[in-house]
C-alpha cells in the first residue's frame, strides 16, 4: 500500500512538472512556432518516445508536415522513415489518424499501429506505438502534435488526461500571436491615418496662410489706394466752391470712414500687435536654422537698451523664417548674417548669405507669383512695409524686410511698485486671493466691482490689476475699456490688467484682449499660479503674455 501511495505521489509530481514546463515554454516563447518546437521536445522526453513531430494546417485546412521534429539520439534511422512517410502526406478532416483527432478534438493513443484504423503511413511505419493530441486555440485546431516509437508501448492514461490541458496552453500561444498581429495591424493603420490627417492639416494650414496673406495684402493695398484718393480729393477741394466743394468733402469723409473700416479688418487679419525686443525677435527665428548654417545676429547699438517694438509678431516671424530658410537651406551658404536696425519708424531686418546668389527681375523690385519669397513680399505689404532682394558683392544675396512699427521703451510698469489692485464681486474669492497676495509679499487693495476699480485706479498708483471678468454692473471687460480709453491705451500711466475668469476659451480670450486686458488667469487658481503671474508682470524685464492657463 505504501508503495502504491509513493507511486501516485511520484506520478502527480511528474504531472505538475510537465504542466509547469509547458507553461514556462509558452510564456518564454517569442511566437507560436517556437512554443510548439520547445513543447515537442519536452513532451517527447516526458513520454519517452523516439520521435515527436508537429503537423500544421495549410490554407485549405489540411494537416501537412512542418519543420518541427525532435528525435532520441538512438533512433535517427527510424526518424528518416517517419519523415519520408510524412513528407508528401496530407490529412484532411477524418483522414488518417491526425485527421481523426483534428475532427474530434480528442487525443488518441495506439499501443500497436498494426491495429490502428486509418493508418495512412502503414507502408513506411507498419508497426510500433503512436499517440497524438490536437492544439486548440478557441475552437480551431492550429496543430497536431504526434509521437512515434518503433516498438509497441502501452497506453499512458495519465498523459491522455493531461494532453487537452497541454493543447490548450499551446493554443494560447497562437491566440497571443494573433492578438499581437491584430494590434500591430491596428497600430500601422492608425499611424497611416494620423500621417494622412497630419498631411491634410498641414495642407489646409498652408493653404489658409496663403489665402490669409493674399487677403492681408489686398487690404493693405485698399487702405493705401483709399488714402491716396482721399488726400487727392482733399487737395482739390481747396480750389472749389459751393455744391461741388460740399460733394467732394462728403466723398472725403466717406473715404476716411472706409479707411477706418478697412484698417479694422486689417487688424483682424494681421493679428494683434505685441511688444517684443529686436534681439528677442531675431533670436526666435534664427534658432530652428542653426543646424543648417551658422547664424550671426547683429542689432544696432541704439536698439539694445531695452527698446521694444509694437509688432504683429507671428507674421513678422513667418516672413523672416522664409528669408532665413532661403538663405540657410537653399543657397548653400555656410554663414547667414541677420541684422536689425530702426529706420524712421520702421524696423528693418537684413538677411545676407554668401551662397549661389539670387535676384528678382528688375533688381530690388517686389516679386510676383505664389512662391515663398512672393508670400513674404505680400506679408511685408500687409504689415505696412516692403521687401527687397538684391545681389551681394562679391557673391550671395541680401534680402531686406522693412515693417512699420511703433517704438516703445521698457514697459511702463517694469519699474512700478508691487502694489496690486484685486477686483472681484465674490467676497470669498476676494478673501482667498487677498490672502494669497499677502503671502507672496504683495500689498493689495481689494474692491468688489468695476466702478470701484475705476475709482481706485484714478486715486492710486498700482503696478498690477487682477480683474474678475463676470461682475454685475460694470463688468471686468467694460471697466478695462473705460480705463484704457481714459489713459490713451499706450500712455506711461498704463498698467497691466490680468483677467480672472473661469472661461478661457478662444472667444473669451479674444473679448478680453479686445477690451485691453493683458493676460488671463483661469479660476480656480492656486498661490503658485498667482505668484507666477504677478512675477511675470511686475518684475523688470518679465513683461509679456503668458501661456494659456
Amino acid at each position: 500500500m505504501a508503495e502504491g501511495q509513493l507511486r501516485r505521489a511520484y506520478d502527480q509530481a511528474r504531472e505538475v512538472e510537465l504542466l509547469a514546463s509547458i507553461a514556462r515554454v509558452v510564456l518564454e516563447a517569442v511566437d507560436a512556432t517556437s512554443a510548439l518546437s520547445a513543447a515537442a521536445k519536452v513532451m517527447r522526453r516526458h513520454c519517452d518516445f523516439a520521435v515527436s513531430h508537429v503537423l500544421v494546417p495549410d490554407v485549405d485546412g489540411v494537416l501537412v508536415t512542418s519543420d518541427i521534429w525532435d528525435v532520441d539520439d538512438g533512433h535517427v534511422e527510424f526518424l528518416d522513415r517517419v519523415m519520408t512517410a510524412t513528407a508528401d502526406e496530407g490529412f484532411g478532416p477524418s483522414s488518417g489518424l491526425p485527421g481523426d483527432m483534428a475532427s474530434s478534438h480528442v487525443p488518441e493513443w495506439f499501443p500497436d499501429l498494426r491495429h490502428a484504423p486509418s493508418h495512412l503511413r502503414q507502408e513506411a511505419i507498419p508497426s510500433g506505438s503512436y499517440w497524438a493530441f490536437p492544439v486548440i486555440a478557441g475552437v480551431d485546431v492550429t496543430a497536431v502534435m504526434e509521437f512515434f516509437h518503433p516498438t509497441p508501448r502501452g497506453t499512458d492514461e495519465r498523459l491522455l488526461r493531461l494532453a487537452p490541458s497541454v493543447g490548450a496552453q499551446l493554443g494560447s500561444a497562437f491566440e497571443r500571436e494573433w492578438l499581437f498581429r491584430r494590434q500591430e495591424a491596428d497600430r500601422r493603420h492608425l499611424e497611416e491615418l494620423v500621417a494622412a490627417r497630419t498631411q491634410d492639416i498641414a495642407r489646409i494650414e498652408r493653404r489658409g496662410r496663403e489665402v490669409e496673406d493674399v487677403r492681408a495684402a489686398f487690404v493693405a493695398y485698399l487702405v493705401h489706394e483709399n488714402a491716396r484718393v482721399a488726400r487727392s480729393l482733399e487737395a482739390v477741394s481747396g480750389t472749389l466752391h459751393g455744391e461741388v466743394k460740399s460733394a467732394i468733402e462728403g466723398i472725403v469723409r466717406l473715404a476716411d470712414q472706409l479707411a477706418g473700416v478697412v484698417e479694422g479688418v486689417d487688424r483682424r487679419l494681421i493679428g494683434r500687435r505685441e511688444l517684443i525686443g529686436p534681439s528677442e525677435l531675431l533670436a526666435s527665428v534664427a534658432g530652428p536654422f542653426e543646424k543648417d548654417a551658422r547664424i550671426v545676429l547683429t542689432v544696432a547699438e541704439d536698439l539694445t537698451d531695452g527698446t521694444k517694438f509694437d509688432l504683429s509678431v507671428p507674421y513678422v516671424q513667418r516672413a523672416l523664417s522664409e528669408l532665413i530658410e532661403n538663405a540657410a537651406r537653399h543657397s548653400g551658404s555656410e554663414v547667414v548674417e541677420l541684422s536689425g536696425r530702426l529706420d524712421s519708424g520702421s524696423f528693418t531686418v537684413e538677411v545676407r548669405d554668401s551662397g549661389i546668389g539670387f535676384t528678382w527681375p528688375q533688381n530690388g523690385l517686389r516679386p510676383t507669383g505664389g512662391g515663398g519669397l512672393a508670400q513674404v513680399a505680400r506679408l511685408a505689404s500687409a504689415l505696412g512695409g516692403s521687401l527687397e532682394v538684391r545681389a551681394a558683392e562679391p557673391k550671395g544675396t541680401i534680402a531686406r524686410l522693412q515693417v512699420a512699427t511703433r517704438e516703445r521703451g521698457p514697459a511702463p510698469w517694469a519699474s512700478r511698485s508691487t502694489r496690486v489692485l484685486l477686483v472681484d464681486d465674490n467676497e470669498v474669492n476676494r478673501r482667498l486671493a487677498g490672502a494669497m497676495l499677502d503671502r507672496i509679499g504683495l500689498r493689495a487693495d481689494v474692491v468688489d466691482g468695476g466702478e470701484a476699480a475705476l475709482a481706485a485706479l484714478r486715486s492710486s498708483a498700482y503696478g498690477l490689476v487682477f480683474m474678475d471678468v463676470q461682475m454685475p454692473g460694470v463688468d471686468g471687460r467694460e471697466a478695462t475699456r473705460i480705463w484704457r480709453r481714459s489713459t490713451g491705451f499706450a500712455s506711461p500711466a498704463d498698467i497691466p490688467i490680468v483677467a480672472l475668469t473661469a472661461h478661457v476659451g478662444k472667444q473669451e480670450r479674444e473679448e478680453c484682449t479686445e477690451a485691453g486686458m493683458n493676460d488671463y488667469l483661469s479660476k480656480p487658481f492656486g498661490i503658485e499660479d498667482l505668484g507666477a503671474m504677478a512675477k511675470r508682470w511686475l518684475e523688470p524685464g518679465q513683461t509679456g503674455r503668458s501661456d494659456a492657463r
